[in-house]
């Protein structure tokens, strides 16, 4: 990818119908799926075939430059085998980064708990694998890829980092993870690696379960009060791991349940229903064993919040 002009983009209006010149087309902009600081993603078709795209249009040349660096630390890894959005090409355009995406539906759906789930820990899995760290689970970056088979990718690599570079460089650890879906470990300024994502994705399961947000959003001091309600003060020895407790949102990160683990666990493997016919589950946390083992403070926090109410 070549790309030209300044690190800040000349004023340039982007609008619907305007059209972006691509290495491998020419691209219509449909609409806008959304925008942010980083600029816009327009839903966008291209010239003389009937597909869509995505594509996210980087205002600062510098934040694109990055952001397709780390597309490229993943190109070894076949995105639909590894639920993990797909990237066709990357081009500069009017000083603005363009990355072109396979179109994806937002996921919103409780009843896709168990398939997100599943599929998050395999896209995770598969990123452990060359040690890479997302950085950024939240709600936005896991859409649909097919509605009708619930296939779920994981998008938006922005801020995906070597996990060996998590650990050393301590300027990431200012910019990592929106605040509700931070791991205790990043606002407490402690060792990283890759468990800060399954913190952030057992964030994303609660949240979608529940309806909002598990813990404020507001401020950082917010969130670790309510984990301290919930949780207790974090341990003596927190810097001096042990083995794993079976939770996914376990403060301690090196007690924190792994992809691998967790692809084994009867949630998603559902082994302890085998030979089992018939049989009528409620929909909640009984529905499978052992799913409030990952998400057990949950309880915890509907009663301490069903408590604040009632002292108002």
């Amino acid at each position: 990818m070549s790309s030209k002009g300044n690190t800040e983009t000349e004023a340039f209006e982007l609008m619907e119908g305007h059209y972006l010149v691509g290495n491998q087309g020419i691209y219509k902009v449909q609409e806008f799926l959304g925008e942010g600081a980083f600029g816009k993603v327009a839903k966008c078709s291209k010239l003389g075939s009937q597909e869509l795209y995505a594509i996210k249009i980087i205002t600062h040349v510098e934040e694109g430059i990055e952001e397709f660096e780390s597309m490229k630390l993943i190109k070894a890894l076949d995105p639909d085998e590894n639920h993990l959005i797909k990237m066709y090409e990357c081009f500069s355009f009017q000083n603005m980064i363009c990355l072109v995406f396979e179109i994806l539906e937002e996921t919103t759906s409780l009843t896709y708990v168990r398939a997100i789930a599943q599929q998050m820990f395999q896209a995770l899995q598969a990123l452990k694998s060359i040690g890479v760290v997302h950085c950024d689970i939240k709600l936005d970056n896991i859409m649909f890829a097919d509605k009708k088979s619930l296939k779920f990718k994981l998008i938006d690599f922005g801020l995906a980092v070597e996990t060996e570079e998590l650990s050393t460089d301590t300027d990431i650890k200012i910019d990592i993870q929106v605040n509700p879906f931070r791991a205790p470990e990043v606002i407490l300024g402690l060792p990283l690696d890759e468990s800060v994502d399954m913190w952030a994705l057992g964030m994303v399961l609660a949240c979608v379960y529940r309806g909002n947000y598990l813990f404020p959003p507001k401020s950082e001091y917010e969130t670790i009060r309510a984990m301290v309600q919930i949780f207790g003060l974090p341990e003596a020895d927190v810097l001096h791991r042990a083995k794993y407790k079976e939770r996914i949102l376990e403060v301690d990160p090196e007690r924190r349940i792994t992809p691998s683990q967790a692809l084994e666990h009867d949630f998603i493997t559902m082994k302890h229903l085998a030979g089992k016919t018939q049989r009528r589950c409620k929909v909640g946390w009984e529905t499978v064993e052992g799913w409030s083992s990952w998400l057990q403070p949950l309880r915890h926090l509907n009663c301490l919040l069903e408590l604040d109410k009632s002292s108002l």
